[in-house]
C-alpha cells in the first residue's frame, strides 16, 4: 500500500487522531498550527476602496516574524505613493491584474507575477479588473495592525462596490493618523505615472536586497523527485528575513518525493512556514494530527518546531511556501537539479534522502 493510499485508508477507517478543521480567523496566539479556509481570515474593508483585506497570519502567531495578508477587489484608483522605513512588502498576484509601482518602475502583474518592495522603496498599487486577488507577506509582523486601524470589519462575501461617504471625512483622517502611528511615510507630492511594458529582464533574482519584479514561470527552478520548486525570493533578497517559493508536484510522483517514505516528516526549529494552495489539492499532516486535505485558496500555518509532511492528491498541484527565513523552499533548491521548463517533468528525477538530511545543520531542521 503506497503512502497516499495508506493515509486515505486511515482517514476512512477510524484514525483516532483529529485532522485540523479549517478556521475562519487566525488564533491570535503563537505556537498553534491552523488552516484558514478559502476567502476567510479576519476581513477588513478599507473605506471607498472597492476591496477587502484578509489577515491570514498575523504577528501574534509568528512572534512578529511576519504577517500574511490577502486582498481582493475590483477596479480602483492607485492608493497613493509612500514608503516604509523598516517594513518589507511583497505583491503576489493570484487572479486578475494589479499595477505595482516600485521607485521609478511600474508593472502590471497577472496571475503568478511577483514584486518585491524592500524598505525605503517608494511604492503603491492599483487593483484592476472586475475581480483581482493578490497575497502579500509583510516583514516584520505587527504592521498588519495598520489595516485594522484604517479599516472596518466586514462580513459580506466579497467587498462593497458602492460607498457614498465623503473621503475627506471617513478615510483621509484615518490615513493621516496612521502615518503618525505606523511605519508609513506618505508622498502625496510624487507625480503619478503609468505602467511600463515588461522589459524581458524580469526573469531572474537579483541576489541582493533591492526592488524587483519576476514574471510567472520564469526565474530559477529546481526539481527534486518530481517536485519543482521555483524561488520567488530567497534570504539573499531579504537579508535573511524571509523567503517565498512556488512548489509544484503531482500525485503521480508521491512515491519519488521527499516524503515518499510513509511518516517521514521535517521539523524546522527556528523557521515558521505557511503554505497556500494555488491549484489542485495537497494533503498535509502536522505533528500527531490526522492528514488534512487543502484545496485551492486554503492556507495552513506551521509554526516553528512543528513536524510536518505533505503529498499532492491531484494530478497537478501548485502552492506557495512563505517562510520566516531559509525554509523548505531553499532546501529544495539546494538539493534539486536545475529545471528548465515551465511545467512538471514527465518523469521524476532521483532523490537521495541523505542529501536532505545533510542540510539539517545548516537550516536547523531534522528529518524523521
Amino acid at each position: 500500500m503506497d503512502s497516499l493510499t495508506s493515509k486515505l485508508y486511515s482517514l476512512l477507517n477510524g484514525d483516532k487522531s483529529a485532522a485540523l478543521a479549517p478556521t475562519f480567523l487566525p488564533p491570535g496566539a503563537p505556537g498553534r498550527p491552523y488552516v484558514i479556509s478559502t476567502q476567510d481570515g479576519e476581513t477588513l474593508y478599507i473605506p471607498l476602496s472597492k476591496s477587502a483585506t484578509r489577515l491570514l497570519v498575523t504577528g501574534a502567531e509568528t512572534d512578529n516574524a511576519f504577517a500574511i495578508v490577502s486582498s481582493g477587489g475590483s477596479q480602483s484608483n492607485p492608493i497613493g505613493f509612500h514608503y516604509h522605513r523598516e517594513a518589507h512588502d511583497v505583491f503576489l498576484c493570484l487572479q486578475g491584474a494589479v499595477n505595482v509601482w516600485a521607485d521609478t518602475t511600474c508593472r502590471t502583474l497577472s496571475a503568478g507575477d511577483f514584486a518585491s518592495v524592500p524598505p525605503g522603496t517608494v511604492h503603491q498599487y492599483q487593483i484592476l479588473g472586475a475581480h483581482t486577488e493578490f497575497a502579500g507577506l509583510i516583514v516584520p509582523g505587527g504592521w498588519e495592525e495598520f489595516f485594522r486601524f484604517i479599516g472596518e470589519p466586514y462580513h459580506g462575501p466579497m467587498w462593497p462596490m458602492h460607498d457614498e461617504r465623503d473621503v475627506t471625512k471617513v478615510l483621509l483622517p484615518r490615513l493621516k493618523a496612521a502615518a503618525e502611528k505606523f511605519d508609513m511615510v506618505p508622498l502625496p507630492q510624487k507625480e503619478q505615472f503609468g505602467p511600463q511594458e515588461w522589459s524581458g529582464e524580469e526573469n531572474k533574482l537579483p541576489g541582493k536586497l533591492e526592488p524587483y519584479f519576476l514574471r510567472a514561470g520564469t526565474g530559477p527552478a529546481y526539481e527534486v523527485g518530481g517536485t519543482v520548486c521555483r524561488p520567488l525570493c530567497t534570504s539573499r533578497e531579504t537579508r535573511g528575513r524571509f523567503s517565498i517559493a512556488s512548489i509544484e508536484s503531482s500525485r503521480d510522483f508521491c512515491a519519488q518525493g521527499i516524503f515518499a517514505q510513509e511518516r517521514r516528516t521535517v521539523r524546522f526549529e527556528r523557521v515558521h512556514h505557511a503554505f497556500q494552495v494555488g491549484q489542485g489539492s495537497v494533503m498535509f499532516q502536522l505533528g500527531s494530527s490526522a492528514p488534512t486535505q487543502l484545496s485551492a485558496g486554503e492556507l495552513v500555518y506551521v509554526p516553528k518546531g512543528t513536524a510536518y509532511r505533505f503529498e499532492t492528491t491531484s494530478r497537478f498541484s501548485q502552492m506557495y511556501a512563505f517562510t520566516s527565513g531559509g525554509g523548505l523552499g531553499e532546501v529544495l533548491c539546494r538539493i534539486g537539479a536545475e529545471h528548465n521548463t515551465a511545467i512538471l517533468p514527465e518523469k521524476a528525477g532521483d532523490f537521495d534522502v541523505s542529501a536532505l538530511e545533510a542540510l539539517g545543520p545548516d537550516f536547523e531542521f531534522t528529518v524523521s
